[in-house]
């Protein structure tokens, strides 16, 4: 079954960035609007966006939009991705060197800078973790609702005024 969120607009502007001349990025309202509208719908439905409007509206243009968007959404996502892989790495490097070599000052020298170096160690650790137990799990849902918006009819229903 798909379900259908309809968007009536006065003119096609709205549905576009109001600092992009030539209507190729979508607006952030646009996009807000399909994401909250969508949030309460079952995902395994399919997605239907339908613009309601007295004018005349250029769908390639709209369905370009939306596409470009898409693309965008998705680069972003990987080089978030990429960065918090990268992170997670390091950190969790530095984490087990840093305890490692708090471990080492405990036993050779006085336990005060051993503890503070084993600390910041289990911080880094800690951060590492985080990526992994909350960043990565956000982006698998971004993942997802990126390809369900991929699979998104996107209609025009003309109003009489």
């Amino acid at each position: 079954m798909t379900q259908t969120i309809r968007r009536n607009i006065k003119d096609e502007s709205r549905l576009y960035n109001p600092f992009d001349d030539l209507n190729k990025t979508l607006s952030d309202d646009v996009i807000s609007y399909i994401y909250g509208k969508y949030s309460v719908m079952d995902p395994r439905d399919g997605l239907a966006i339908r613009i309601i409007s007295p004018e005349e509206i250029d769908m390639d243009n709209v369905r370009r939009a939306f596409s470009d968007y898409l693309d965008t959404a998705r680069l972003k996502l990987r080089i978030e991705k990429k960065r918090n892989m990268i992170r997670q790495f390091w950190m969790f490097a530095i984490g087990v060197l840093c305890i490692g070599f708090g471990i080492y000052a405990v036993i050779s020298v006085p336990a005060l800078p051993g503890e503070i170096i084993s600390t910041i160690g289990a911080f880094s650790m800690w951060e590492a973790a985080s990526v992994w137990i909350v960043k990565n799990p956000e982006n698998r849902l971004k993942r997802r609702w990126l390809d369900l918006l991929s699979k998104t009819r996107i209609e025009y229903e003309k109003v009489l005024p």
